[in-house]
């Protein structure tokens, strides 16, 4: 490829984004509601300076005082999570989200080659990255004055540089891994690979904290021990994004990182020979989530669909709750089973790991109240009940009153939700000693706020149907709207809790404000569900 072709075609990539980029500021300027959205999506991230600057000066005293150890613990914790979890998903497909389907009806036909492109692409990457080194920066030296630790902040160049070269190489090691994999047909060979690796750190990770004095001295020096730290890019990573903190540090560890990044992004570009193909299948995908519409991917792929498994099902469920008879023919067809679930066999794994190391049922409430608060977190971005259903015709032709139509949609799903508080907390309460009375607190908490995590998302999903994760101001919103679908149980927990200074009653009182929360949360969208009705 000769080198006026490139240039020439960084310079018409850099016109189009830098036009986009005006466009994008200038309809910001004469739309409110965009403008709010920009200043929220930015705004937010400095608000937490606030804390840090009223806070005293004197470190908080307390056994889970933050320390060095903590703050590298979480560090490779994160860098293992992004790398690994990152391969494990590169073996087989890749998502280049970069580019709109505005980018592939304009850009990709074009006789730019895809390889500037793509290269174009990691130098939007490192771009990007710099809003978040901003914040690396701003937030590190504020850590290390709550935690009292010692600092060198000339070393923040270090960790700002790292993070800015961390953006880019995992991108680019993705794309390597996918396009590997699929050139030479060994996808599987390197899933199965990184499998084993996955496999072998979470088992070291558990023999440092079972071996340990306790299991979160363990869990600390395992995450901080010189073999984890040996592993190539990760190891140095975490080095250099603590240099600050660190006593001494060697000044050719980055070269070597960033000698190693820049050999990954010129194998990427060299085997950047589908990056269109595979940026227009994410594109259209985005667009359809964008819109609601996911039958438009399902009727467009190429991919052969497997013979549908013909299910006998003898349940006489008529109007709205035909769509219960619809969910279990669903389930029965992809799991075997209606109600049971591979989820469950995880969280029973999991309440068996909590119950032999939990130390009382004061540690065991925390738990729950962190398993639920993540819980939520997640449901917000994953398609769950009525979602899926209300881009379907068939919802508002059939029969019925719309709570009658969502309670069916969601019956399945929260007897699932009942199974998998059961498979958490029976271990639990076996191995930890808990008495009745708390094992049934917490089954009752974890199972209804479940519950009501399901219902309170009908209510945002009828608000807002569709889901641009690009709207900044349209997440937060239907953030605040779940948050106030499920404000009347949390109010009735704390009203209960708080003068007794009991987790039990404050979860009891919960479970007893979740059933009358959800009767609330049928009735607005009962109310509201005519937004959604198609004209006759």
């Amino acid at each position: 490829m000769k080198t006026s072709n490139i240039l020439g075609g960084f310079r018409a990539l850099y016109f189009l984004d830098s036009t986009k980029y005006k466009n994008y500021v200038i309809d910001a300027i004469h739309h409110p509601a965009k403008l709010a959205g920009l200043v929220v999506q930015y705004g937010l991230q400095f608000i937490w300076i606030l804390p840090f600057l009223f806070k005293r000066s004197d470190p908080l005293e307390s056994p889970w005082y933050l320390s060095l150890d903590v703050i590298g613990s979480v560090i490779m914790a994160l860098l293992l999570l992004i790398f690994l979890g990152g391969l494990n998903k590169a073996s087989v497909s890749y998502a280049p989200g970069t580019y709109t389907m505005a980018d592939a009806n304009l850009l990709f036909p074009s006789p730019i080659n895809q390889r500037s492109v793509y290269a174009w692409s990691m130098i939007r990457q490192f771009w990007s990255s710099l809003y978040t080194t901003v914040l690396a920066i701003i937030y590190l030296p504020l850590f290390g004055r709550m935690l009292n630790l010692p600092m060198n902040h000339i070393r923040l160049v270090y960790s700002g540089l790292t993070i800015m070269v961390l953006s880019i190489l995992v991108s680019s090691l993705n794309f390597f891994v996918f396009s590997i994999a699929h050139r030479f047909n060994i996808g599987r060979l390197i899933k199965r690979f990184i499998k084993v690796l996955i496999i072998a750190v979470l088992a070291y990770v558990a023999w440092g904290m079972l071996s340990g004095d306790n299991v979160w001295e363990g869990l600390l020096t395992t995450l901080n021990g010189p073999l984890l730290g040996s592993i190539p890019i990760i190891g140095w990573a975490k080095t250099l994004i603590m240099a600050p903190f660190m006593s001494r540090i060697s000044p050719p560890l980055f070269s070597v990182l960033l000698a190693s990044t820049l050999a990954v992004v010129a194998l990427s570009i060299y085997y950047a020979v589908d990056f269109y193909e595979e940026s227009v299948t994410v594109a259209e995908w985005a667009q359809a989530v964008s819109k609601g519409d996911m039958s438009s991917l399902q009727s467009s792929s190429e991919k052969p669909q497997k013979k549908s498994k013909e299910m006998d099902l003898d349940w006489n469920l008529k109007g709205p709750w035909a769509f219960t008879w619809k969910q279990a023919i669903g389930n029965k067809r992809s799991q075997k089973f209606i109600i049971l679930g591979w989820d469950q066999l995880l969280l029973l794994i999991l309440g068996a790991i909590v119950g032999y190391f939990s130390e009382g049922f004061s540690s065991i409430t925390v738990f729950a109240l962190i398993y639920v608060v993540m819980y939520a977190m997640l449901v917000q971005v994953l398609p769950v009940g009525v979602q899926y259903e209300l881009h379907k015709q068939y919802i508002y032709l059939l029969p019925g009153r719309p709570w009658q139509k969502i309670s069916a949609v969601n019956a399945l799903l929260s007897l699932r939700a009942g199974m998998r508080a059961m498979a958490l907390v029976l271990p639990i309460w076996i191995l930890s000693g808990l008495t009745f009375s708390e094992a049934l607190a917490v089954f009752l908490f974890i199972m209804s706020a479940d519950v009501l995590v399901l219902f309170g998302m009908s209510v945002v999903n009828v608000i807002f149907p569709t889901f641009d994760s690009g709207n900044v101001l349209t997440v937060y919103l239907r953030f605040a709207v779940f948050a106030l679908s499920m404000a009347p149980a949390i109010l009735i927990a704390l009203l209960i809790g708080i003068p007794t200074e009991s987790f039990l009653w404050g979860y009891f009182g919960f479970a007893v404000g979740a059933v009358l929360t959800v009767f609330l949360q049928l009735l607005i969208t009962d109310k509201i569900f005519w937004r959604m009705e198609m004209p006759s």
